[in-house]
């Protein structure tokens, strides 16, 4: 067996012996924690929101690894594109959550559409504070993106069965910022009042 140290916030509290059987270590781990008085339940917003920002951190790794530079590599964006999508879908039905909504389906635009009314005030705050970060076009807009994503998350993961679909990263990694803002402002503003 392998010892393996236990991060929590960052700081090592402990180690246990890693069996390899993820189950199996994340008992040991949790019956650790609870233990030393560490122990924090998560709950279903804060499973979603960790899920959400793992996704992001993947997609955030391949673009700067493999797309941010020369040589550009091509096989990576599809994987990029997949893990993007999937965490502004996350971070949506998160938001969703936050305000007591269980909501189902991959189409953004259609998260965006129910989402209630504060939920696309601090979306929109969000994308609308951070736009100057990213080469966007013009006329080109949290909306404008959202809708160009809307299926992506479908057609990316089989870019084999698909001819000549394109998109642009900039508004991928500007929607998924944004998202990932809204988020934040949301958890503060919904989880903090409880």
């Amino acid at each position: 067996m392998t010892k393996k140290d236990i991060l929590l916030n960052g700081i090592v509290v402990g180690s246990h012996d890693a069996t390899g059987n993820t189950l199996e270590d994340a008992k040991a781990v949790e019956a650790l924690l609870k233990g030393k008085g560490l122990y924090k339940e998560v709950t279903k917003n804060d499973a979603m929101y960790n899920q959400a920002c793992a996704f992001s951190s993947v997609a955030n790794d391949l673009y700067q690894r493999d797309l941010k530079k020369s040589p550009f590599k091509g096989t990576s964006v599809s994987p990029f594109i997949v893990n993007a999508v999937f965490s502004i879908e996350l971070y949506m039905k998160t938001i969703h959550n936050a305000y007591g909504n269980n909501i189902k389906g991959h189409h953004l635009v259609s998260l965006h559409k129910g989402m209630p009314k504060k939920g696309k005030e601090h979306f929109t705050s969000a994308a609308n504070d951070i736009r100057n970060r990213y080469q966007l076009e013009i006329n080109s807009d949290i909306h404008t993106c959202l809708a160009s994503l809307n299926k992506a998350f479908e057609q990316w993961r089989y870019l084999y069965e698909h001819n000549q679909i394109g998109t642009e990263l900039q508004s991928i990694r500007y929607t998924m910022h944004a998202a990932h803002e809204a988020c934040c402002r949301v958890r503060e503003d919904c989880l903090n009042k409880k």
